[in-house]
């Protein structure tokens, strides 16, 4: 989908209909309250570090190499400060953070796509009040998922007041729990409701049926099924159909995991190819693969090897 933004080509309508954003915060939802009951505590936390950050250095310094390349390394020297400001914003909780200085560079910000980052991390910080919260009442998840989706549902219209600079409450927010709760929420739920939902699992498939009309007619908080905005009732059908594909197809074990490699490169090489003036959508995938194995074996696995106590040991276990 950026690929096809920003290089210029089409794609097929259909792929608008199923969007990475609200399954990657759905499946983060049901894995990382998974991994916090698995090993609470300072483990969760180091765990969750190992995974993230070591990643998300290697593709700063690679951003980096992308300014260099359409400004010369004496931009850098020009604006070493904003530049010193922005690398530890990227590396730490400000991915949204984007001088005026990379208007001019690609696409105009060096790795959009890692807002998610900046709003998973708020997420990890949250999963252990939540489990606290969960012990002393049981329904805590549920009732903050609701206000969650209220605040998703009416943002865009009711909280457009400009609060900093150009932002407003709705965009601020947007790059939180706040208004993504509810997407993280179902994910926490599904968890603890497996045993019942896997009873019904081999049927979800179905609901394939009811998402074909909702992207036919469908639109708005309820029924809307285009980009990362879906509507409830099609987001629900959804991630039905991710835990179908997740639990009912027979397993591939691979000895790799570019997935987070991938996810976090792709932007920066197609800004590359943007200053190259060089759009191949060909290009962009065999380089962005080649990063993300580059970061797979050489940065995020030797990292993960460091982890206790992860969800991997227990493959074999009962959710």
């Amino acid at each position: 989908m950026h690929a096809s933004e920003h290089l210029g080509f089409s794609i097929p309508q259909v792929f608008q209909n199923f969007p990475g954003v609200p399954a990657f915060f759905f499946v983060s939802g049901f894995l990382i309250y998974a991994s916090y009951l698995n090993a609470p505590g300072f483990r969760y936390f180091q765990n969750r570090f190992l995974r993230l950050f070591p990643g998300l250095l290697f593709v700063t310094c690679g951003s980096l190499v992308v300014v260099v390349v359409a400004k010369g390394v004496h931009f850098l020297f020009e604006h070493s400060t904003i530049f010193a400001v922005w690398f530890l914003a990227q590396i730490s909780l400000g991915q949204t953070y984007n001088p005026t200085i990379f208007r001019e560079i690609g696409v105009g910000v060096l790795n959009g796509s890692l807002w998610t980052i900046t709003t998973e991390i708020l997420f990890y910080l949250i999963v252990p009040i939540l489990a606290l919260l969960e012990k002393r009442f049981r329904h805590a998840v549920l009732v903050l998922s609701i206000l969650s989706f209220v605040t998703y549902a009416v943002g865009p219209s009711y909280l457009n007041q400009k609060i900093f600079g150009a932002k407003s409450v709705h965009e601020i927010l947007s790059i939180t729990p706040i208004t993504w709760g509810w997407t993280f929420g179902l994910g926490i739920l599904s968890f603890r409701y497996f045993a019942k939902l896997s009873v019904i699992m081999p049927y979800f498939l179905w609901l394939l049926l009811p998402m074909v009309v909702m992207i036919s007619i469908g639109e708005g908080v309820l029924w809307g099924s285009t980009g990362n905005r879906l509507g409830l009732v099609y987001f629900v059908c959804y991630i039905a159909i991710v835990l179908w594909i997740a639990f009912e197809l027979p397993p591939v074990t691979l000895s790799f995991d570019l997935s987070y490699g991938t996810y976090v490169w792709h932007m920066p090489v197609i800004n590359l190819m943007l200053v190259l003036s060089f759009k191949s959508f060909a290009m962009v995938a065999c380089l962005t693969l080649f990063l993300a194995t580059v970061s797979w074996f050489l940065i995020e696995k030797p990292m993960l090897s460091l982890k206790r106590n992860s969800l991997r040991s227990l493959r074999g276990a009962k959710l």
